[in-house]
């Protein structure tokens, strides 16, 4: 496995989905926004610079959480330095929840286009819309007390970002979110409304994203998807999309 590859996707990721609050801490990232994200609620622990010992460290990580008033938790992916951390942290009581999967594609490889039907219409964004918000949270039937913390992450966005809506007959019926950075595009928040699904409109969310990306320059593109999510995985699987590395979150929750 290419462990500066994971490093890099890992790195560009989080500047997709950036938390709030940030602390730099020798090399790790510490992230806080509250809500139930856990990516930018964990420490990012792909960088290590000494001399501070572990033990202080992980000390100083349960001190920042503490002060927000939840848990530590670690992002663990096969680049996690020290490279022993997930079987101390397991020691310690820590489990893992949410196993993730990272799938890559290169942009060139991607089957052709389906041509858009006459009743369904593809518009994009450079910017945050209360219409894609609205569409993207419904679509996900998120609690009303979580949408500020998403609204939040979504307007951080550092890198260019693209945010895709379709609608269906004129209604919406499918979103998307596509973040570049040095040439690799992120896709996120592709969603469907229940009762448009099964008719490819998701498929036509990432064509449009891929367009949009191959514009800007881009090359290849990545994505997260949880391994339990087995109708997205078929999707991506015919769009050429193939698994690089898994993760998981280590915590001591319940």
């Amino acid at each position: 496995m290419d462990i500066e590859l994971v490093r890099f996707i890992e790195e560009i990721s989080a500047n997709a989905w950036h938390p709030e609050t940030t602390q730099h801490l020798d090399g790790w990232l510490m992230g806080y926004s509250g809500g139930t994200s856990r990516r930018v609620n964990s420490v990012l622990p792909h960088h290590l610079n000494p001399p501070e010992n572990l033990e202080e460290r992980m000390q100083t990580a349960e001190e920042f959480y503490r002060r927000h008033g939840r848990p530590v938790q670690y992002k663990i992916s096969p680049a996690a330095l020290p490279t022993n951390l997930p079987d101390i942290l397991q020691a310690q009581g820590f489990q893992p929840y949410t196993p993730t999967m990272v799938q890559i594609a290169s942009l060139s490889d991607m089957p052709e286009e389906v041509p858009t039907p006459p009743n369904v219409k593809v518009t994009v964004s450079d910017t945050l819309t209360d219409a894609w918000f609205q569409a993207y949270t419904t679509a996900a039937a998120y609690a009303p007390e979580s949408l500020p913390v998403r609204r939040g992450i979504l307007s951080r966005v550092g890198p260019a970002g693209c945010f895709a809506l379709l609608h269906a007959d004129g209604q919406a019926a499918s979103t998307g979110l596509g973040v570049v950075e040095r040439g690799w595009l992120g896709v996120f928040c592709v969603i469907t409304f229940p009762q448009f699904r099964r008719r490819g409109f998701a498929r036509q969310i990432m064509q449009s994203l891929a367009a949009w990306a191959v514009s800007q320059g881009a090359h290849s593109t990545y994505l997260q998807v949880e391994e339990k999510n087995t109708p997205a995985i078929t999707l991506y699987a015919n769009l050429g999309y193939k698994k690089l590395y898994s993760y998981v979150y280590l915590a001591k929750e319940t």
